[in-house]
């Protein structure tokens, strides 16, 4: 926990201000990086079902929409792995700031 640097009500204040500015933005960036890592999970279990859907019934349309969503899938797996990387160092400067509560 982070103990105020000032003796003074204001600098206590302060501190109390950045302390909570910080675990607002955190929480912010935490909070759009799990929504971003949910929507690439969707985009590659769509492809994963356009896929079983070609390979059970190998029509051209399922073809066509299995190679779709592969490319889309693609994008969103180089996404996750980024999310995910993004997501740790978060994690990281959270318990170098203390938030490790």
């Amino acid at each position: 926990m982070e103990t105020p640097t000032g003796t003074t009500p204001f600098e206590i204040a302060e501190s109390r201000r950045a302390r909570g500015q910080r675990t607002l933005t955190t929480g912010y960036a935490t909070h759009k990086l799990v929504e971003l890592l949910q929507e690439c999970n969707i985009a590659i279990r769509t492809y994963r079902d356009a896929s079983a859907l070609y390979y059970s019934d190998p029509t051209e349309p399922n073809r066509e929409e299995m190679e779709t969503t592969l490319l889309i899938a693609t994008e969103a797996l180089k996404e996750k792995r980024s999310a995910e990387a993004a997501l740790e160092e978060v994690a990281t400067l959270a318990e170098t700031l203390g938030f490790t509560e």
